[in-house]
Formats: C-alpha cells, sequence, structure tokens
C-alpha cells in the first residue's frame, strides 16, 4: 500500500460511531509502528484534516467544513440539479422531502435535502449518511442502473441481504427485478426505511450516461393515498426532473468541453499619413499620395552604331 494510502486510511478511521482517535489506537488498529502512525498524523493535523480535541485525542479538523463548502457551491451535481429542485419545490403541493442522492462506492449518498412546506418529520435519507444500495426508493434507482460487472459481484457479497429486501433469492430474480425498476424509469417505496412514508425517485446520469446518482421525494403515505390522482402526479414529476438533470449536467460538460470563447482581436489603425501629404490634401481637396522615396532611375544612354571595318591593301582574305 502507497504512502498516500496509508494516511488516508487513517483519515477513513474517524467515523460517527468513533469521532475520537489517539496515535496508538490508529496504529494498532492499522497494523503501524507508531512512529509512522505518528508522521501521519502530523501531515493530517498540517493540512487541517485533523485537530488535537484533548491531550492525545484527535477528531476531524475545519478543512472538511472548507471542502463542504466546495461541494455545496460548486459541486456539477448540485448545480446540475437546482432547477429541477425549485420546479419541485413549486409543484409539490404537500408537507415532505426533495432527495438529491449520488453514488458513494458501495453505497449512496444524499449530497443536497431540502424541506417542503417545513415538515414535521426526519428522514433516514440525512446528507452525508451512506445508505445501503438495496434499501430506500433514492438507493434502488441507482442500483437498476448500475453496471453488470458490479451487480454481478455485488450480489455474490450481499446475497442473504437482497434476499431479506426482497429483491430476489436467486441471480435471476434480482436481475428480473432492477429490470422492472429500468422499465417504470422510477422507483416507488414505501414504509422501507421510514414507517408510514413514500419513497419516490428517478435515476440521474451523468454526461456519459453512465448513472450518476438519483432525485426524488419523501412523502407521507397517508396524504398521497387521500388525495386522488396524487401519486400518479408525483411519479411523473419525479421522472421528468430525473430527465431534466441529466440533460443538464450534459450540456454544462459539453459547455466546459468547447471552452471560453476567445473575442476577435481589432483591426489595428492605419498608419498615420505624411504631414506633407495631409498638408496638401488641405489645400487640394483631393487626396493625395506621398511620394515614394528610392533610388533615382538610371538614365538611358543610346547606343552607338558599329564602326565600318576597313579593308586591307592587297589581302587575300577576298579575292577580287
Amino acid at each position: 500500500m502507497a504512502t498516500a494510502d496509508r494516511v488516508l486510511a487513517v483519515l477513513g478511521l474517524f467515523s460517527m460511531e468513533r469521532p475520537e482517535w489517539t496515535v496508538e489506537a490508529a496504529a494498532r488498529a492499522l497494523n503501524l509502528s507508531q512512529s509512522t502512525a505518528y508522521q501521519y498524523f502530523r501531515s493530517l493535523i498540517e493540512a487541517r484534516l485533523l485537530v488535537a480535541f484533548k491531550p492525545g485525542r484527535y477528531v476531524i479538523g475545519p478543512a472538511i467544513i472548507e471542502l463542504d463548502r466546495q461541494i455545496r457551491r460548486l459541486d456539477p451535481l448540485i448545480g446540475g440539479a437546482a432547477p429541477a429542485v425549485d420546479t419541485l419545490r413549486a409543484s409539490v403541493q404537500t408537507e415532505g422531502m426533495i432527495l438529491l442522492c449520488r453514488v458513494y462506492g458501495s453505497t449512496v449518498m444524499c449530497v443536497e435535502q431540502q424541506a417542503l412546506r417545513q415538515p414535521g418529520f426526519d428522514v433516514s435519507y440525512e446528507r452525508g449518511r451512506p445508505m445501503p444500495l438495496i434499501r430506500g426508493a433514492a438507493s434502488k434507482a441507482i442500483l437498476a442502473h448500475l453496471q453488470p460487472r458490479f451487480l454481478r459481484r455485488y450480489y455474490g457479497e450481499n446475497t442473504q441481504q437482497i434476499a431479506d429486501a426482497k429483491l430476489g433469492t436467486t441471480w435471476q430474480a434480482f436481475q428480473s427485478a432492477l429490470r422492472s425498476f429500468r422499465r417504470a424509469g422510477v422507483c416507488v417505496t414505501e414504509g422501507e426505511l421510514d414507517a408510514g412514508f413514500m419513497g419516490i425517485s428517478g435515476p440521474v446520469f451523468g454526461p456519459d450516461d453512465e448513472i450518476l446518482g438519483s432525485i426524488g421525494l419523501v412523502l407521507r403515505a397517508a396524504e398521497v393515498y387521500g388525495r386522488h390522482g396524487l401519486r400518479e402526479q408525483m411519479i411523473e414529476q419525479v421522472r421528468q426532473a430525473g430527465r431534466d438533470v441529466s440533460l443538464a449536467l450534459q450540456a454544462n460538460a459539453a459547455e466546459r468541453a468547447a471552452g471560453p470563447v476567445r473575442p476577435v482581436a481589432p483591426a489595428p489603425p492605419p498608419p498615420p499619413r505624411a504631414p506633407q501629404v495631409v498638408a496638401k490634401q488641405a489645400k487640394t481637396g483631393r487626396p493625395a499620395t506621398a511620394k515614394k522615396r528610392g533610388k533615382p532611375a538610371a538614365k538611358k544612354v543610346p547606343e552607338k552604331p558599329p564602326k565600318p571595318v576597313a579593308r586591307r591593301k592587297n589581302s587575300t582574305a577576298f579575292p577580287k
């Protein structure tokens, strides 16, 4: 394992279940020498990823908050989904939650959560909390579109959990359940994570048409069933929201690939005229041209006629 991987492994020890660590405990957990563990802790402290909370005990540092702020403001998924989230907020006239989730390794993580009409309840899909791929509409909408190679491995590692989630007791049955989600275009669940609540989520695809995440709603099931046609209306709105976010991500990627538009440089101004040319034009009212300076042309000298050849006396060159 590379040094960078070992340093990140130290950071990965900190969790909700165990938020504080000592250097000695981290060294034992990762099978490192204490001197090496001290070096890794020092690097993380200098990067402000860890801070000392009590003597010898460390917690996650403020650099994580700075990175989280960048994600909230600059993450392409959150930015691309903003118009669709606003549309859902305006159109859904009931209590609920809007969830925007993304793939997070072999789990799903909520990256954006917005309340509708100030609901008096909390949901399990808390922002930043990893959730299983086989529980809840937000996760299943993603699971159905993952690569077959990953799904095959995931099924082999979680066969019993998949059967408990009623997604099939065989690989073929598991595939059939996922096909039904893909055909529907959305996933609807009820009471899988929070009793009395309904989840409706649609897939979100990235610029390369790979599954990236999901967008959806969590609503009170009793209220949905108590209003005629509300369930079908919410399903269609969530389906359209997934399409809109996917198109927005593709358009943003194409715009970034094209690069910024470079302005065309203006043509250079003409060179200034000579003063004598300007004065002549002002006097005559006609455009004048400056005389070209250069060497004077050489004078032509007329050619002289050839001299006649004189005959010699008693010459034998021309016989009489």
